[in-house]
């Protein structure tokens, strides 16, 4: 059985006629105990989506400047030219 954390914060907000028949249809289809649940899950997932969103967004920052590394080196490489230690395998630092 999982443990419930004390709710002790209200949100209110007022709706429509038509927007609490919505929510409250919603609320059934969604096997939802009440419209409060309803709510807070959906809140719930804007806020998941929204911390997605910015691992995404540094995620694709990184790669970015991964691929920008990656090209300074390739360049590096080409400028140094073919030498012994191309190919080699280093060890501890060490040729």
């Amino acid at each position: 059985m999982a443990i419930l954390k004390r709710r002790s914060r209200m949100i209110s907000f007022r709706l429509s006629e038509d927007e609490y028949a919505s929510v409250r249809s919603l609320c059934e289809n969604e096997g939802a105990r009440s419209v409060s649940d309803l709510a807070r899950d959906a809140v719930h997932r804007l806020i998941i989506k929204d911390s997605q969103a910015d691992f995404e967004l540094t995620l694709r920052e990184l790669q970015g400047r991964l691929d920008g590394l990656d090209l300074q080196v390739q360049r590096l490489a080409m400028a140094v030219g073919p030498g012994p230690a191309r190919g080699a395998r280093y060890s501890n630092g060490k040729i």
